[in-house]
């Protein structure tokens, strides 16, 4: 995003996307960037590393976000007021599978904390990249909704105790998804 209205904005606008999680974005600092195309984005990111969060919102809701809280390069936060109700929603990117667990746990602290200090009248949205597979079968979860692929992992049992523990659905799981693992690309 370089000031004009192509890639991500562009793609947003087609698809009538008024608020969507970044990760892996490469960008350093703590800022506010206004895309030129109805678009700004709020990012966090550290020079040198490949992680990096943000959060781009459309211009039209330019006086509903109340707070931008950037907790790290791999949490951040906006708060959303519609009809006098709060949408807390976060951008998340989860440490890999292979990284250390201590970079896991310090991850999902942080993710449990935050997450803990929103008022039970407000509402919370957690999008981005959680890394890790919940499997395709409900089995006792009350936050998975039936549908999904791959069996389960240890990742995956993470996302499902933490939406478990603050009584969130995981959205994605709730409506049936054509299975892509078959197809191969084929450029001409």
């Amino acid at each position: 995003m370089t000031g004009q209205c192509n890639g991500l904005p562009k793609a947003l606008e087609t698809r009538c996307i008024d608020i969507c999680a970044v990760q892996e974005t490469w960008w350093s600092g703590n800022k506010l960037y206004d895309t030129g195309c109805s678009y700004k984005l709020m990012y966090k990111g550290t020079r040198g590393t490949t992680s990096g969060i943000g959060i781009v919102v459309s211009s039209k809701f330019d006086g509903n976000i109340s707070e931008v809280q950037r907790y790290d390069d791999r949490l951040m936060k906006i708060v959303y007021i519609t009809d006098g109700r709060k949408i807390h929603i976060f951008s998340a990117y989860t440490p890999k599978t292979g990284q250390a667990t201590s970079i896991k746990d310090a991850f999902w602290r942080i993710l449990d904390a935050k997450t803990a200090e929103v008022l039970p009248e407000d509402y919370i949205i957690i999008a981005g990249d959680l890394n890790g597979h919940i499997g395709c079968r409900k089995e006792e979860h009350t936050a998975h909704g039936g549908y999904g692929f791959r069996e389960k992992n240890d990742n995956g049992q993470r996302i499902l105790d933490f939406s478990e523990a603050h009584n969130l659905a995981i959205a994605n799981t709730c409506f049936k998804k054509r299975d892509t693992s078959n197809h191969v690309l084929q450029w001409h």
